[in-house]
């Protein structure tokens, strides 16, 4: 039997900078890997120098361009977008625009996904933390809205044969551990860290979610990862803070990528070092 695999994201880009090294290991290792994107990214800001004159009116193409570019790199089975409208990063829940994904009745999209889940019927989900990861409202909805999905799928009165997912995992792109090793890493070699303060300020969060219940060694993937996030030019600097760990100090520091259970069906021992273990697949 062919493992599946889902990752539900909020924007172009994240498939990119949230779990992509996972997605690629498990692609080459034969598993079918499927991407949801939950919107299209049109409320993003230019965050790559180089593209500061790209046109707001152009954003969506280019973030649709950017997208097929990452999935090709990544190499994703298939992939499905949900239609929603980036909301834009806002700190007050307030200012969300009317019309936008985060202002969106969650059964809307999340029948939408149980549909998709029905026709894919992965092993495993992989979604956000209840908080999003960091407090952008449209992480915080695709949480929500996967997990409804996920309910939707097994009992709701829709489209196709109910499905249940057996393992459900929210992304945690940067846990503690991993901050401290990369940062002890590279003050080890003399380099600047771009994580000092970083632990001070996200500490209490990270720490209230848990230990990791899966830690996916991605080493040897990471270069795929990188090449993927580039391949978002609006949205990735070349020169910032994503590529600012030297790649072989990461493989021999902290080489995972790390994921928080939301639910299982069976029972493992943490922490898993496959997101796919317990199963019969």
């Amino acid at each position: 039997m062919t493992r599946r695999l889902m990752f539900v994201h909020a924007h172009p880009d994240d498939e990119s900078s949230k779990g992509a090294a996972t997605a690629a290991r498990y692609v080459d290792e034969g598993a079918e890997v499927v991407l949801v994107t939950c919107t299209g990214g049109e409320a993003g800001e230019v965050l790559n120098p180089a593209c500061e004159d790209v046109p707001p009116e152009r954003m969506s193409a280019m973030r649709e361009a950017e997208l097929a570019a990452a999935v090709g790199i990544i190499g994703f089975t298939r992939t499905h977008q949900l239609g929603f409208h980036d909301s834009g990063y806002h700190e007050d829940p307030a200012g969300v625009p009317e019309g936008t994904f985060a202002r969106t009745p969650v059964d809307e999209p999340a029948t939408k996904l149980a549909e998709v889940i029905r026709a894919e019927r992965p092993h495993v989900l992989v979604t956000y933390p209840e908080d999003g990861g960091y407090p952008h409202p449209d992480h915080i909805m695709c949480h929500e809205v996967s997990v409804r999905a996920v309910e939707l799928a097994e009992v709701g009165d829709l489209a196709g044969e109910p499905w249940r997912v057996p393992k459900v995992y929210a992304c945690t792109a940067f846990p503690p551990e991993r901050v401290l090793a990369l940062h002890e890493g590279l003050l080890a070699r003399g380099l600047e860290s771009p994580f000092e303060g970083w632990m001070e300020r996200r500490a209490e969060r990270d720490e209230a979610k848990g230990e990791p219940a899966a830690l996916i060694d991605v080493g040897d993937w990471l270069t795929r990862r990188d090449d993927a996030l580039r391949a978002h030019v609006t949205q990735v600097d070349p020169d910032g803070f994503w590529f600012q760990v030297p790649r072989d100090l990461e493989r021999s520091a902290y080489p995972y990528e790390a994921y928080l259970r939301i639910r299982a069906d069976v029972a493992t021992e943490e922490p898993e070092d496959d997101l796919f273990a317990g199963l019969d697949v």
